[in-house]
């Protein structure tokens, strides 16, 4: 199959150093906005949260999530780009398949 007919509705919670990420410049060229791992940042100073992963849909990365555990529950914020979510049904129901592999991940399922 050729790369320009492969389209994935997948949603992706991506690591802080997964390859489309780690170069801060080439991710800011690409995908148009300054993606920062924050963690090591004064709480009072980050943009996007301690652990922020970038959200990847289709083929843009269009926002960052933030999962914890409280209370035994996972605790996901999601931030947009765009300032809100894709309105598309299937975005939402791949933000929450995404969401239930974490649980799983996490041993919360």
């Amino acid at each position: 199959m050729r790369w320009s007919t492969w389209r994935s509705d997948t949603v992706r919670l991506l690591a802080p150093f997964d390859p489309l990420v780690w170069d801060r410049r080439r991710f800011e060229i690409f995908w148009g906005w300054p993606y920062r791992f924050e963690a090591y940042t004064p709480a009072a100073k980050r943009s996007f949260g301690y652990y922020a992963l970038p959200l990847l849909w289709r083929d843009r990365v269009i926002g960052w999530g933030n999962v914890s555990l409280k209370n035994g529950s996972l605790d996901a914020r999601i931030g947009y780009v765009s300032g809100r979510a894709p309105r598309e049904r299937t975005f939402r129901r791949e933000l929450d398949a995404e969401l239930a592999r974490m649980r799983t991940f996490l041993g919360r399922a």
